[in-house]
């Protein structure tokens, strides 16, 4: 059972709004847009590997989650997807990765050549220990003692060179089912209302991750970026405010809550916080009280009073 979904991270959101409002002649439009195509492309990945493991339907209990964010001592650690079994649980590392990898050991070194391109990668296996080693102790505190493993998946079919046998396995994506069937079960060292457990426990301690202001990171000032409401409909910037609704001068949508992504885009690209001048600046708007009875109504919290009054995501 799928306990826990995948969605869009924060990251790749924030992104494409990053892009749609940088005009396409700035400086950093191309890198923001590799940087883009990178995300979707993993992300994309990671959906396909979903996919996959969504065919395997074992006769005994299990859970599956994907994205699963947690906190050890201080410390995060991210796991792409886990199968919770009576057996233990099996951390799946997810790459994207084009081209033929060759993999080497002792000291292990992913390597991938394209055309005439051989570019040393981080290596998936020592992110796969490190996750295992946190895993292994935040069970531990929560009075688990289970056998861990971890699968390097590559999300599409690659050329894969093993040099040296690896200290992890790594698969295609669509062998990923297969596998899992072929291991069956050695044995049981928890049941089902302890797989669900587990699972519940995660989901509620699941750290979601929020990234700092887009703008801030790429060091891009706020006025290299396009103001305005955004069309939900053509996606053209800068919807005019008429009584009570937004109008699209280009194709002629109308809406009453479009400024609510335009929120959105300030406190992702700009700053966790938000003034009512700040709101008019980036909403092209005049109006003082239209802004505030907007702002009010936007489920952010307000801080303050007056000119020193502020809005933010509590």
């Amino acid at each position: 059972m799928i306990y826990k979904t995948r969605v869009e991270s924060a990251s790749l959101l924030v992104l494409r709004r990053l892009i749609t409002r940088l005009p396409e002649t700035h400086e950093k439009y191309g890198y923001v847009s590799e940087e883009f195509r990178r995300r979707v492309a993993g992300f994309s990945g990671e959906a396909y590997f979903d996919k996959h493991i969504n065919e395997f339907r074992p006769s005994y209990p299990y859970a599956i989650l994907h994205d699963i964010c947690l906190k050890q001592n201080g410390i995060y650690f991210q796991m792409d997807s886990l199968l919770i079994s009576p057996a233990g649980i099996t951390i799946f590392e997810v790459k994207n990765l084009a081209g033929k990898i060759i993999i080497k050991s002792d000291p292990t070194q992913f390597i991938q050549e394209n055309s005439n391109e051989r570019k040393i990668l981080p290596s998936p296996i020592s992110e796969l220990e490190r996750k295992e080693i946190f895993l292994k102790q935040w069970l531990g505190q929560k009075g688990f003692d289970l056998t861990i493993s971890g699968i390097v998946v590559l999300a599409y079919t690659n050329e894969i060179v093993m040099q040296d046998l690896p200290a992890k396995q790594v698969i295609n994506t669509q062998d990923v089912p297969i596998l899992l069937y072929n291991q069956g079960l050695e044995r049981e060292m928890i049941f089902f209302p302890q797989i669900q457990e587990i699972a519940k426990l995660m989901i509620a301690e699941h750290q979601e991750y929020v990234p700092e202001p887009l703008l801030q990171v790429m060091d891009i000032p706020l006025n290299d970026i396009l103001p305005g409401v955004i069309c939900p409909e053509c996606f053209h910037v800068g919807m005019e405010r008429l009584l009570r609704r937004w109008l699209c001068n280009k194709c002629g949508c109308q809406s009453t809550n479009a400024h609510i992504q335009l929120i959105e885009d300030w406190l992702g690209l700009v700053e966790k916080k938000l003034t009512n001048q700040q709101f008019r600046y980036f909403a092209c708007i005049k109006d003082i009280h239209v802004a505030k009875r907007l702002l009010k109504n936007s489920g952010l919290s307000m801080y303050g009073k007056s000119r020193g009054a502020y809005y933010f995501r509590s």
